[in-house]
């Protein structure tokens, strides 16, 4: 077929590619931009992924539906190009829009009355279905517009939906892996804006509203320049991986925290102790005889806090190598720029604490797992028993694994599920309250452990000692699911708990 062919509205095939291209790239830049701009406040969970992809997936249906009828009823490509153009200016506005309503999260999702929660959420999601539905109009639109009442028909439709879905492909790559980590979230949509302007206006062959490609350059100035105003914020960054926000807490220490706020990430303080769950973490080099080298791991050090409090308030007692994994380099860099992380307190290395182990032979003394993917969540292959195998295969004798679980009570399903699991691999499980609000230590070994005696800890650390031994206790998780690579609805149980506690606050 020729490139020039045209169908009954005189428009050329390669430019239709062209204009589908493009709005199945917006479609997705749209929607990774909307996951990206909500993420701060709601994080990533499957209900938030649920519900946006949901209403994305509606909205889509109801613009292929009405772009039908429509090029049925007005098959001028003019009709397409207002369609279009309109819901550029959308996109454009969109984050002008949405963060009034996201600002009003004020406390993260567990900080905050739950009817705002609710009406946050939908009210934010629904912003982005009638751009979305008007990006929908597009593909039947311009079929019926190529369609030239011959036997060629079938293969330009395909070929135009084949043009559509590699724009999304595009639409989907460029956001995540350049735009937003290196422009911004709200860039994404200024972007993408400027693009269906664009298209738009050449698809309705309209000088003047060509014009309005400038739009998007100046929306930024009607905007706050932070994307998630906070008390003491000291600075907000975008990673490849989540929204990261370092501030001061009203205590005066440095605290990190990524996307909804609902827990701190990292914090330093002067003080020996943070009075979270961090502290516990410094008697577990006392559980070893005190000339013993504890070789140690951890999985998951975000901006260093273990990694300094080790260092600075441990090693004059116990002699600690440490190797710290974290996959976002981002949160290290910050580590040394705001919580006096220094070099010497652990060899970093910047990878997916799995990977590492699966490609590493190192044995190691202790083995420290807290890690989290989304605020809340722990990554699902973190819990499970094959994960909790290799980790048993990595530990010397009398090796120790520690790990930090978010829950609400010794009852909660998540924490039951993990011990559970663990017991499958580990003959001695133990779990213990820890310091914070939610916070359990888990530990496990293949030998029978005791928490150190408080004779043997330096004093700063004997009422950390006291508060885990209150509650220190061999589980019974009784009969339930045992988390595998293959199912491991850890998600699904930390929601749980999430509607629970909004059930409660409601």
């Amino acid at each position: 077929m020729p490139r020039t062919a045209r169908g009954v509205s005189g428009v050329s095939t390669g430019f239709l590619r062209l204009f589908v291209f493009g709005t199945g790239a917006a479609v997705m830049a749209v929607e990774f931009g909307a996951e990206r701009l909500m993420e701060p406040f709601f994080g990533s969970s499957q209900l938030v992924w649920a519900s946006l992809i949901g209403l994305i997936l509606l909205a889509l249906a109801i613009g292929y539906e009405a772009g039908g009828r429509l090029a049925d009823r007005w098959p001028h490509r003019a009709a397409l190009g207002y369609v279009t153009l309109g819901s550029g200016i959308f996109v454009g506005f969109l984050p002008l829009m949405a963060e009034p309503l996201l600002r009003a999260m004020v406390g993260g999702l567990l900080g905050t009355p739950a009817g705002v929660v609710l009406a946050s959420l939908f009210g934010t999601v629904l912003l982005f279905m009638p751009p979305v539905a008007a990006l929908g109009v597009a593909s039947p639109f311009a079929i019926r517009l190529a369609a030239a009442g011959d036997e060629t028909s079938g293969r330009r439709a395909g070929s135009l939906y084949a043009f559509s879905t590699l724009g999304s492909l595009l639409g989907t790559f460029m956001p995540a892996f350049w735009i937003i980590p290196t422009f911004g979230v709200r860039a994404t949509f200024w972007l993408a804006a400027a693009l269906l302007i664009a298209l738009g206006a050449l698809m309705a062959r309209s000088r003047w509203l060509a014009t309005l490609v400038v739009l998007p350059a100046l929306l930024p100035f009607a905007q706050s320049p932070l994307l998630k105003p906070m008390p003491g914020l000291i600075g907000e960054w975008e990673t490849p991986y989540q929204f990261a926000e370092v501030y001061r807490l009203p205590s005066g220490e440095t605290a990190l925290s990524v996307n909804d706020a609902a827990g701190i990430q990292s914090v330093y303080t002067p003080a020996r102790l943070t009075g979270l769950y961090y502290d516990a973490y410094l008697t577990l080099p006392f559980l070893f005889p005190k000339r013993t080298d504890v070789s140690t791991l951890l999985i998951g050090m975000a901006a260093g806090t273990i990694p300094t409090m080790l260092r600075r308030d441990v090693t004059s007692y116990r002699k600690v190598d440490l190797t710290a994994v974290e996959i976002d380099p981002t949160l290290v860099a910050l580590g040394r720029r705001y919580f006096h992380l220094q070099p010497a307190a652990a060899q970093v290395v910047n990878e997916d604490g799995r990977v590492y182990l699966e490609t590493s032979r190192q044995r190691y003394r202790l083995m420290i797992v807290d890690a989290y993917s989304q605020e809340i969540y722990i990554p699902f292959y973190l819990t499970t028993r094959e994960f909790f195998a290799l980790c048993q295969a990595h530990l010397s004798q009398g090796g120790v694994l520690a790990l930090n679980v978010n829950a609400v009570s010794n009852h909660a399903a998540l924490l039951q599920a993990i011990e559970r699991t663990a017991m499958t691999v580990f003959p001695h499980v133990y779990v213990a309250r820890a310091p914070g609000l939610y916070n359990r230590l888990l530990v496990a070994s293949d030998a029978p452990l005791e928490l150190p005696a408080a004779g043997d800890l330096p004093n700063y650390l004997r009422p950390v000692e006291s508060g885990l031994a209150a509650t220190w206790h061999r589980p019974r998780p009784g009969p339930g699911i045992v988390l595998t690579d293959n199912l491991a609805p850890v998600e699904t149980l930390t929601d749980q708990m999430i509607l629970d506690r909004l059930g409660q606050i409601l």
